[in-house]
């Protein structure tokens, strides 16, 4: 099958407008937007979660489609734990659950970077470009916001 090398625009563009989420709530922590800036900061860790959760739920598929050399099993479990970290975040203090919420998604990122060399078939290379340019966005929305915190 012929799988595209460039990023479609179809997943591109809803790519870029999640990340918009991130940086509106962490810029109105510190701006004057009209939002209270603790809605604003439970926006932003509530938004991480749900993001985290998603990223991980992507393995989930993935191990659908999994050839039969692939860790199938190990993906679904772990395709639930990121929505846990996510959840767990969220009932902690703010500077914790960002920092929780960062490592969350740098972890699951590493492990993405780990099944795109095990298994490229499933992590084709746009989607890992996307997937890291989108957490970067996100890592650096919660990273400026804890900064602001701390």
């Amino acid at each position: 099958m012929n799988q595209p090398t460039r990023t479609p625009l179809g997943a591109l563009i809803p790519g870029l407008l999640g990340v918009l989420p991130f940086w509106g709530f962490a810029l109105a922590t510190v701006v004057d937007t009209g939002v209270d800036p603790l809605l604003a900061l439970m926006g932003l860790m509530m938004y991480g979660a749900v993001i985290l959760s998603f990223v991980g739920a992507l393995w989930w598929g993935m191990a659908v489609h999994a050839p039969p050399n692939a860790p199938r099993t190990t993906m679904f479990v772990w395709s639930v734990v990121p929505a846990l970290v996510g959840w767990g975040a969220t009932l902690t203090t703010p500077e914790t659950g960002l920092r929780i919420l960062m490592a969350g998604l740098a972890f699951q990122w590493l492990l993405d970077s780990m099944l795109r060399r095990k298994l490229p078939e499933l992590m084709l290379g746009w989607v890992f470009r996307l997937r890291t340019m989108l957490t970067v966005g996100a890592l650096s929305a919660l990273g400026f916001t804890w900064w602001q915190l701390a």
